[in-house]
């Protein structure tokens, strides 16, 4: 994901309960305290709820989120073929809102 393409995002997605913070290191976007997206490595990563993840795996447009090699990060996912990410996105922001605090990042 391009720099341009992640400050469109961040645009989109930021409001009075969505914020920007940093992650890894890397920028990414939170509700709460819970981040659900970051720009790791040039590249969209979401956390998702597990069918949605493996769906998008299954299907080509997403690979498991390895930040280390061996070492994935359960119920996140790098996105690798969405021509628009908006609804990944909010699917992923409206998950982590909704999600028991022991099961987020």
């Amino acid at each position: 994901m391009t720099e341009d393409g992640w400050e469109d995002l961040v645009d989109r997605f930021t409001d009075g309960e969505v914020t920007r913070g940093t992650m890894f290191g890397c920028q990414g976007l939170r509700t709460g305290r819970k981040f659900f997206a970051i720009r790791w490595q040039e590249q969209l990563v979401l956390k998702l709820p597990p069918a949605r993840l493996t769906a998008l795996v299954e299907d080509g447009g997403g690979t498991p989120f390895e930040p280390m090699e061996g070492r994935q990060m359960n119920g996140w996912v790098v996105l690798t073929g969405a021509a628009d990410p908006s609804p990944l996105v909010e699917d992923a922001r409206a998950y982590v809102a909704t999600a028991p605090s022991g099961g987020s990042a």
